[in-house]
């Protein structure tokens, strides 16, 4: 996928005790083949990961929008064909995202408010808030400094297509089968089952379900996250059946509690 990126962009990375240096030379070398749509069970999040959730996770949230749909977490491009060229791991990639290209001293601590507060239009900012509730701890920042901004992608124009994708979903009939499940252990391969059927695909294997335990306990039981992989060639055509692609497999157990 081309990149809108006006001139040369020349992104160089010293990696750390390494003496390596990484050049990616034009927007041609920011092509990637893939995106993670990263979604977010709130009320799952304020039972388990309260740092992914935000500040916001008092009894209210109960009976608020993200008690009854996905927030969104993020739109994340897959490593810049480029590196993979390198030789480049895709998991350095995720780690270090944007980062990649800058000295380690420049990288802010994830999800900080330390990076630059971003210049949204009105709308865009109204609707961001409202769809991501740890946008109020700098969540919106870090997913646009690590994910969007080294391939040239415009702040409103970045949000707008993820909200459109969130706005897609929350429609979908699979949000409303978690909604009829909220409060309940349901068995993981009905949840994959409803995706696949809801969104008219042969299998479930663009969906990752990620879980983490309760208080005081190690099963990975507990619904905080589903990650959807969409070819970054056919976003446009989401939720077509073939914009969706392969992802990898999640960590839930068989059985999974979507909190209430």
């Amino acid at each position: 996928m081309r990149i809108a990126v006006q001139g040369l962009l020349i992104l160089l990375l010293g990696l750390s005790g390494a003496g390596v240096s990484h050049a990616v030379e034009s927007s041609r070398d920011m092509r990637f083949q893939h995106y993670t749509f990263a979604l977010i069970w709130q009320l799952g999040a304020c039972l388990v990961h309260a740092r992914l959730a935000g500040p916001d996770c008092d009894p209210r949230i109960s009976k608020g929008v993200s008690s009854r749909q996905w927030s969104l977490h993020g739109l994340w491009p897959s490593i810049p064909d480029a590196l993979s060229r390198q030789g480049i791991a895709p998991p350095t990639w995720w780690r270090n995202g944007c980062y990649f290209f800058h000295s380690r001293q420049a990288v802010p601590a994830a999800r900080s408010c330390q990076n630059p507060a971003l210049d949204l239009q009105p709308s865009v900012r109204a609707q961001l808030d409202l769809a991501m509730p740890a946008a109020r701890s700098c969540l919106d920042r870090h997913e646009y400094y690590k994910h969007a901004a080294c391939y040239g992608f415009k702040q409103n124009s970045f949000f707008r297509r993820a909200l459109n994708l969130l706005r897609v979903v929350n429609a979908n009939a699979f949000t409303a089968f978690m909604r009829r499940h909220r409060g309940r252990l349901i068995n993981r391969a009905t949840l994959q089952q409803a995706f696949r059927k809801d969104f008219s695909l042969l299998s479930s294997k663009a969906l990752e379900l990620r879980c983490s335990p309760r208080p005081g306990t190690v099963r990975q039981d507990v619904l905080v996250q589903a990650w959807i992989t969409l070819r970054a060639d056919r976003i446009e055509e989401f939720p077509a059946p073939e914009s969706f692609m392969s992802g990898r497999r999640g960590n839930c157990a068989e059985r999974i509690f979507v909190a209430r």
